[in-house]
């Protein structure tokens, strides 16, 4: 790229750091401790500044925040510079209808910048289809499998077969379905969810949480990392349809089994090299047992989907760069 480019982001994203880095961009990761509405004024405040910086440049916001594609999208309107949004899977796919203004905000400010943007980047053909009805120009770029350094040492794990749950705690991830199935595999797999528990209301060593399920909490990336190559199977599990889970890219770059949700988007996406599953207890059961029982198997269909997944990659960004250099 011969022009300045910067990539601003109102949450901190593995797929946004991996992108802005590939691409050259400069990395502004906005935040603001403060309350609600007051910090909200002060990263729209910091990201006026940052785009300002730029204006005669290319900038590159994440999305979510619909807020913050929309003060970008403005900007546009004024200074002219070329704008690419990297769409996450946030469309209220599924949702119902709401009288809520809050949400009609949201909603006029994913149009807004949808319709303004030169580009916006998404992940599935799916997506790409619904963006240009809404009257936009989209691409499909998948996140790049990330370069995640193996410890120096391992974590003293406990003995059996220990699974990763990659969690947010978010609505659609079936961490109750996790816990529940943790009550039907044997004492010795233990299953560790990441993210704050305290958010869904559990409470280590309560009686709601087997004594095989770990709460691990907010880890740091050096801990994540730990936990990613220690533990034996990664699991990243959704309801919702048209989402490719950034867990799954993580477990290919340690080289670890996956086991996901068996939805068409995902199903499609792993081309086999994956375990597929129902977001019941029984089937999260299932799913664990045979994958431990056939570690070796699913390991080598993981370095089998990194390898293809690559080229994958490689391809998409040649047509991303092809497309950007004409704006």
């Amino acid at each position: 790229m011969t022009k300045r480019v910067c990539w601003i982001t109102w949450e901190d994203h593995r797929r946004s750091i991996e992108l802005a880095k590939q691409l050259g961009a400069d990395y502004y990761y906005v935040r603001s401790t403060e309350t609600f509405v007051l910090r909200h004024i002060i990263k729209a405040i910091k990201t006026v500044t940052v785009i300002y910086q730029y204006r005669d440049g290319l900038v590159v916001v994440q999305n979510p925040s619909r807020v913050l594609a929309a003060l970008a999208a403005f900007m546009k309107l004024i200074f002219r510079f070329p704008l690419i949004v990297d769409r996450h899977t946030n469309f209220r796919l599924g949702k119902s209808f709401s009288m809520n203004p809050a949400i009609w905000f949201v909603i006029l400010c994913s149009e807004f910048s949808i319709r303004m943007a030169d580009l916006t980047i998404v992940t599935n053909e799916f997506l790409k289809c619904l963006v240009e009805k809404k009257g936009g120009r989209s691409c499909i770029l998948h996140d790049r499998i990330p370069e995640i350094k193996p410890p120096t040492t391992k974590l003293s794990l406990p003995k059996g077969t220990n699974v990763l749950f990659v969690c947010t705690y978010a609505p659609d991830e079936p961490y109750k379905e996790v816990i529940a199935a943790a009550r039907l595999i044997p004492n010795d797999c233990h299953i560790h969810i990441t993210g704050n528990y305290a958010k869904a209301g559990l409470i280590p060593d309560s009686s709601e949480v087997p004594a095989n399920i770990h709460l691990l909490g907010f880890v740091s990336d050096d801990d994540y990392a730990a936990y990613l190559f220690s533990c034996d199977v990664i699991m990243v599990l959704t309801t919702s349809e048209w989402v490719i889970v950034c867990g799954g890219y993580e477990a290919a770059a340690a080289g670890k089994p996956l086991i996901t949700s068996n939805t068409d988007t995902l199903s499609e996406f792993y081309q086999g090299n994956a375990y597929l599953t129902k977001p019941t207890p029984e089937s999260i059961a299932e799913a664990i047992s045979e994958v431990a029982s056939r570690a070796e198997v699913y390991t080598e269909r993981m370095y089998k989907f990194s390898e293809l997944e690559k080229k994958t990659w490689e391809r998409q960004w040649f047509g991303f760069l092809k497309t950007i250099s004409t704006l």
